[in-house]
């Protein structure tokens, strides 16, 4: 039967240049992004099928799936079978992406990020947070409560920079006093463990899990109650592998990726 979508080009004409020489599912991701950015296409909408990009912009079917996947990439959209591409978020700009091959990574990690502490006070583990920490049901910790910000100083004091996750801290009653530390601090947690009291951190255990943002997280986040989040946790143990911290990070699944490199 006649069609009058555009033919698929064959894969040599992938890298066909539009008017700026950009690849043109480039241009058309683009595009794509200013009008999400501009309400035409609201967190929870759908976007046009691959027919109708395809007709609107008079591309090919290949160049419409790249851009819906351009804007998967940035956490802008998700696409699920059976429903179509929806709208997931309404811009990419508060995203971070955080490299991981070692623990000096995470220090550069708190140096990009700045960590606001809301709360600081001590805390008894239950018998459910001491099985899953790993640490002595009802003795007292440190415990700190913040939100992580990206984006630099000037973004975030228009308030455009978002919380990228919520910070929970539980730090070993051996470091006496660090709840004052933690008041003043600057930089990250572990470093200042190791500069005041003289210890070395060897050892970072680190745990990913997928999680689904409850009420009080949300509102912490900004976010919707029952969206997709990423949990880390990491348990930073010192030269005598003794456990000092425990780091709780629930971030927003829309402005938050982790990429680990591994070599053999």
């Amino acid at each position: 039967m006649p069609s009058n979508l555009p033919i698929d080009p064959p894969l040599a004409d992938v890298s066909e240049k539009s008017d700026d020489g950009q690849p043109r599912y480039v241009k058309v991701a683009r595009e794509l992004k200013r009008a999400i950015a501009a309400g035409v296409y609201p967190v929870g909408a759908h976007l046009p099928t691959e027919h109708q990009l395809c007709e609107q912009f008079q591309v090919s079917r290949f160049t419409a799936r790249e851009a819906v996947r351009i804007l998967a990439a940035s956490g802008l959209v998700t696409r699920r079978p059976r429903i179509g591409t929806v709208v997931a978020a309404t811009s990419d700009a508060g995203r971070y992406t955080h490299n991981a091959t070692s623990v000096q990574d995470l220090l550069q990690y708190a140096q990009d990020t700045e960590l606001r502490l809301v709360y600081i006070g001590k805390v008894a583990f239950s018998k459910a947070q001491a099985q899953e920490f790993a640490v002595d049901a009802g003795v007292e910790w440190v415990y700190g409560m913040g939100v992580r910000m990206a984006g630099t100083l000037a973004e975030q004091a228009a308030g455009v920079a978002r919380p990228i996750c919520v910070t929970r801290l539980y730090l070993n009653p051996v470091l006496v006093g660090i709840e004052t530390r933690l008041r003043g601090r600057r930089g990250a947690v572990h470093a200042m463990i190791e500069a005041d009291y003289g210890v070395a951190i060897s050892r970072v255990e680190q745990e990913l899990q997928g999680v689904l943002l409850d009420a009080d997280d949300a509102a912490n986040l900004d976010a919707v109650p029952g969206a997709a989040g990423l949990r880390i946790v990491r348990r930073y143990y010192s030269d005598k592998d003794e456990l000092l911290e425990i780091a709780d990070n629930v971030h927003a699944s829309d402005r938050f990726s982790y990429k680990m490199q591994m070599r053999m």
